[in-house]
């Protein structure tokens, strides 16, 4: 039998779906025609019985021992201060970007040089295998005392989003943080509770956890923040 969808992911996406619907316009009525509408899909076997179903990958299948890592269709090395600062700055100025540095916290965005300078980050480049760079990854406050770290992703150039790369890099970067940072365990907090980012990373092992509701103010408005982790332990590493 197919695992259930957990209840904090159907909350989650419950209230997304709710905010997107009132935001364009939906009134009480709407939303209940929204309801009737997609239990008709249901109804008429238009949605797949496996849709949701999660993919956790039980092999992890990479060697994430050092960088630079090596995928199919990427690589991701070493953040260098002195050549990559400027391109990752030109990336945070846009609006997925800002998500990259932003505290879910405290709400406040860290500087690129604070990221650099603290021993408990981890930044490096997402490059194509010519080595174009497209993106960022990082581990944020890695505690050694509990071998726990942030996953942070941005595919910073917007010409490559939606074309599978976060989620290659995103399965690259667990591996590196599992097998040479040593992590037990990976955490994932993020405003953007979008149907589609919850999905991506629950396609690479993270579990959702909790939603904070209402937790941080970001221009003006009320966000919530979904907390997500994975756990070492769910892992079978072949390297």
């Amino acid at each position: 039998m197919a695992e259930k969808i957990p209840a904090a992911t159907i909350d989650a996406l419950a209230r997304s779906v709710y905010k997107e619907a009132t935001s364009y316009g939906f009134a009480q009525v709407d939303v209940i025609r929204l309801i009737n509408t997609l239990m008709d899909h249901c109804t008429n076997d238009s949605i797949s019985t496996q849709s949701g179903s999660r993919s956790v990958p039980v092999d992890i299948g990479l060697d994430g021992s050092s960088l630079p890592l090596i995928g199919e269709r990427l690589s991701i090395r070493e953040f260098d201060p002195t050549r990559d600062r400027a391109l990752l700055d030109a990336w945070l100025h846009d609006k997925y970007g800002r998500f990259f540095v932003l505290s879910c916290d405290t709400a406040q965005s860290a500087s690129i040089d604070s990221l650099c300078r603290s021993e408990s980050n981890h930044l490096a480049i997402i490059c194509l295998l010519d080595e174009t760079p497209i993106g960022a990854m990082a581990y944020l406050n890695h505690s050694l005392m509990h071998s726990r770290a942030e996953l942070r992703k941005l595919i910073g150039v917007p010409k490559y989003r939606g074309k599978g790369f976060a989620e290659e890099a995103t399965r690259m970067w667990i591996a590196y943080g599992l097998q040479h940072l040593k992590l037990k365990k990976i955490c994932v907090s993020t405003l953007q509770t979008q149907i589609s980012n919850i999905r991506l990373n629950e396609s690479v092992g993270f579990r959702v956890e909790g939603l904070l509701r209402d937790e941080v103010c970001v221009d003006g408005e009320r966000c919530d923040v979904l907390r997500m982790g994975l756990n070492a332990d769910d892992f079978v590493q072949s390297y």
